[in-house]
């Protein structure tokens, strides 16, 4: 993630007062607060460092006596904080939901932060104070959430939300300080409700022989800056899945529920730490990745990798290159598909005869720069395919930012003349903020994002349609915090959804079903951060079918890829696992199957790890008409990333489809009818039990 030039929309107005004592609070604080670390924001590519783009932002508050001049004077750090990031829910017109980031871009820890008053013009503040934030270390952030009755509440309106309290500043907390934030909250489109497509055009350029200098992008600290906190929702109970899920390590060819045809990692110099690893294969073996800072190309089916510098390839022009990447194979059009960040996106496309036989260098580009859309920067982009259109999506800065959806159709793609493309105004959508797009999406692309803790809004776009609609879909209640999740070395690898809470970060669509993951934090039922998913019924007015949860007490998952097997129409999962005496590493399987396997070795921690893996159905051949999945994940060996390629799935023999699995608690083991015990951690009644028996009454 990076966020680019003009990006930040400054939402919070700051008054630090330095004071010997303030007035004392008159209730108890029962609010939840999650703090978490936030590593400091990139600025723009091309220009701005991280510690300038916290200076300007800073600069955007009213700062009438700092409580650090002091501490600068001596040559000491001071804390400095600023309000961010408000997520804003009307679950009916007299009641408002908001949580607001509070961050902390100063040199020093803010101790004992304590929000002693709340208010809103226009609502009654319905949570208790004061709210006792705790701590909030250098380049660290915490979650305030604040409800209110009223209204009321009128979506598009703006209500300024204040925040007041205390903290303690310098060693031995010998001084105690005042903040006051305003910060402006913009209450989103109602639901259910609906919107046209806008429309431009891209001309297409050219290039082959990666004939450019290079350059080093600069990414500084890579994290984006949320524009959505998601506040917390009222409390929904559900039924969490029974059934934990375990690991194995991966080996080629075995176990017989799952084939590893491949799992290779690039071998690749100089990735960036945050990998950020996407890809895609063609039936002929071909496969086209990427890696933040870099890509690859394999023409014998991942055997070897050849290694590109993307900065070489395309000019350093008015989108130039930044960081995120997406790839995507289209076998209608026999097309490699590549969206590269910068100053917006360059999307490009080549055949797989161009990519072996120029070396990856030839390519035909479009240059989508934010201006076009109306925007001020793009970042965290996404692709999905569906039958007649690619689907595009990026984080948009603009008036009114949020997350924004294009389309263009294949078959223009296909012609690499000027495309049309399609799009939907970031300003319906500010709750799907990082959202990725539902994969295997056929006639109509999805994509979702969370309105609170219990409540999602869930989009959709009909190939046949230039209008899109979004409705709202009650779900049980997850919590948005406790994202910490340590490795050996004592590094949370889970740092950056700890820094801006979560994302739906996985969608596909299997038959009536469209289902979205995403990582989710410790609470009563899981002791361990882990991944909550939902399937909603697109045939039943997108009610939830089921809700079910990746899970292990014994260590997090997080960070969740989703697609559909083409063959048994089961979900398969990418994501990444690690903590609690594990290092992170990337892992596969089946949902259903409660056993995903290791595909890396990691022996280093990482505080600043994702913020994606990638899952794609990889095109039917003889000996595997559909069965098989590519994945692309990552590991961090010796401190440096190790990304791989995974070619698994179930036998060729297995395609016929299954149904989806509504967990149940197994508890007794595998056996299958020889005899024959399966792992302990595959139960039986289970996908995985069915398919391993299977395979072994073969042998």
């Amino acid at each position: 993630m990076k966020n680019l030039r003009g990006g930040l929309v400054f939402t919070a107005i700051f008054t630090l007062l330095c004071a010997s004592g303030v007035n004392s609070a008159t209730s108890r604080s029962d609010d939840a607060v999650s703090s978490a670390k936030e590593r400091l924001a990139s600025g723009d590519s091309h220009e701005n460092s991280a510690d300038q783009r916290n200076e300007q932002e800073s600069s955007n508050f009213k700062n009438e006596k700092p409580c650090g001049e002091q501490d600068a004077k001596d040559g000491e750090g001071f804390a400095v904080l600023v309000a961010r990031a408000p997520g804003v829910s009307v679950p009916n017109r007299s009641t408002l939901l908001s949580a607001v980031a509070i961050v902390n871009h100063g040199k020093a820890p803010a101790d004992q932060v304590e929000v002693r008053s709340v208010s809103l013009v226009g609502g009654k503040l319905t949570s208790a104070l004061p709210v006792n934030v705790g701590n909030i270390a250098a380049s660290r952030s915490a979650f305030v959430n604040s409800d209110f009755a009223g209204g009321p509440f009128v979506p598009g309106k703006v209500y300024v939300l204040v925040l007041a309290g205390t903290y303690s500043l310098g060693e031995g907390n010998r001084r105690r300080c005042e903040f006051r934030f305003s910060v402006n909250l913009r209450v989103p489109p109602m639901a259910p409700g609906q919107a046209r497509l806008k429309t431009i055009k891209a001309a297409a350029k050219k290039v082959k022989g990666a004939p450019y200098p290079a350059f080093h992008p600069k990414f500084d600290n890579e994290v984006d800056r949320s524009e959505w906190t998601v506040p917390r929702g009222p409390l929904l109970a559900g039924k969490p899945t029974p059934t934990a899920t375990g690991t194995e390590k991966a080996q080629i060819g075995d176990p017989p529920a799952i084939n590893f045809v491949s799992n290779d990692s690039l071998g690749v110099n100089g990735a960036s730490g945050i990998a950020e690893p996407s890809g895609s294969i063609n039936a002929g073996g071909i496969v086209f990745t990427s890696a933040n800072w870099l890509a690859a190309y394999s023409t014998n089916g991942g055997g070897a990798f050849n290694q590109l510098n993307p900065t070489t390839i395309f000019p350093n022009d008015a989108v130039g290159y930044c960081c995120d990447q997406i790839v995507q194979y289209a076998p209608s059009i026999d097309r490699f598909i590549w969206l590269l960040q910068g100053n917006g996106v360059r999307l490009a496309v080549a055949t797989p005869a161009d990519v072996k036989n120029n070396n990856g260098t030839a390519w035909t580009y479009w240059n989508l720069t934010p201006d076009l859309f109306g925007a001020n920067s793009f970042d965290y982009p996404d692709l999905s395919i569906g039958d007649k259109y690619l689907y595009m999506s990026w984080n948009a800065s603009a008036k009114v930012s949020g997350h924004m959806v294009a389309r263009t159709s294949l078959a223009g793609l296909q012609a690499g003349g000027t495309i049309t493309i399609e799009f939907t105004d970031p300003a319906d959508g500010p709750m799907a903020w990082f959202a990725h797009l539902v994969q295997n999406t056929g006639n109509e692309i999805f994509w979702a994002g969370h309105n609170n803790t219990s409540n999602m809004r869930v989009f959709s776009l009909a190939e046949n349609s230039n209008t899109y609609f979004w409705r709202d879909v009650n779900i049980a209640s997850w919590t948005n915090g406790g994202f910490v999740s340590n490795t050996p070395d004592n590094q949370n690898w889970l740092g950056e959804v700890s820094a801006v809470g979560t994302w739906i970060a996985g969608g596909t669509r299997a038959g009536n079903h469209v289902w979205f993951a995403w990582t989710a934090g410790q609470d009563n039922n899981f002791k361990q951060a882990h991944v909550d998913m939902v399937a909603l019924n697109r045939s039943n007015n997108f009610n939830v079918d089921q809700q079910v949860q990746i899970w292990n007490n014994d260590y997090a998952f997080g960070y969740p890829a989703l697609s559909t097997n083409a063959c048994t129409g089961e979900v398969g999962l990418s994501l990444e696992y690690g903590g609690n005496g594990h290092y992170q590493n990337h892992v596969v399987g089946f949902w259903g199957d409660f056993l995903v396997y290791i595909t890396t070795a990691s022996n280093t921690g990482s505080s600043r790890f994702g913020d994606y893996v990638t899952l794609r159905q990889a095109p039917p051949t003889n000996a595997n008409p559909g069965n098989l999945f590519n994945a692309y994940g990552y590991g961090v060996t010796g401190g440096k990333t190790d990304v791989h390629y995974v070619l698994f799935g179930r036998p060729a023999s297995a395609c016929k489809v299954v149904s989806h699995p509504t967990p149940t608690p197994f508890s007794e083991p595998c056996v299958c009818a020889d005899g024959f015990k399966a792992g302990p951690a595959v139960k039986e009644g289970t996908p995985a039990c069915e398919h391993i028996c299977r395979g072994h009454e073969r042998h």
